[in-house]
């Protein structure tokens, strides 16, 4: 009976060995350097609009690290770097092409489009980019969330909650000298 109890346990352990593994593989597939999926789904995104922005105070709601092109894109941890290339009058204002590193892996192009910021949650979890294109760092997935949760350019985040779940947006329907364009508030709730 022990013996055959020793290997269960050890088709047991080679089982989970290799779940971890699959799931540490796929949030390592940025590591292959292959342009992440753009998907037209709001996954497990969620927006809803505001009457009024809510009080940045930096507790409740923290003003937002937007980095704006060209410069440098600061990550707060050394788990990937993000570049920018290109950069130069691309519609209405400056714009570039953003890249993503990890590790040794070759520098890819996160989307076709060229954007005009760039913005890391403070877990590094997420970048999200004009006109709100949300890329997961783990899933290796991005999504059209201004497509699909109909929330059109000109978007900029104003701030993150507290938590870090939640962001706040302001958009218009303008891009510079927007003097009197009113402005429309969105939540957007992050899985």
């Amino acid at each position: 009976m022990k013996p055959l109890l020793g290997r269960v346990r050890v088709v047991l352990l080679f089982a989970i060995g290799l779940m971890l593994a699959e799931t540490a593989s796929r949030a390592q597939i940025a590591d292959v350097a292959v342009t992440p999926p753009i998907l037209k789904s709001a996954g497990q995104f969620r927006a809803r609009r505001l009457n009024e922005p809510p009080v940045v105070d930096g507790r409740a709601w923290i003003a937002a690290n937007v980095q704006a092109t060209p410069g440098p894109v600061l990550v707060s941890t050394q788990a990937f770097v993000l570049t920018l290339e290109d950069c130069g009058d691309v519609g209405d204002f400056v714009r570039c092409k953003l890249l993503f590193r990890r590790g040794r892996a070759a520098p890819v192009r996160i989307d076709n489009d060229f954007t005009g910021w760039v913005f890391v949650t403070p877990d590094d979890r997420y970048i999200v980019t004009e006109p709100l294109f949300v890329l997961d760092v783990r899933e290796w997935k991005q999504y059209a969330l201004f497509d699909v949760l109909k929330i059109p350019n000109y978007v900029s985040i104003e701030a993150v909650s507290g938590d870090g779940k939640r962001l706040f947006i302001a958009r218009r329907d303008c891009a510079i000298d927007c003097k009197g364009m009113p402005f429309e508030y969105y939540e957007l709730t992050l899985p």
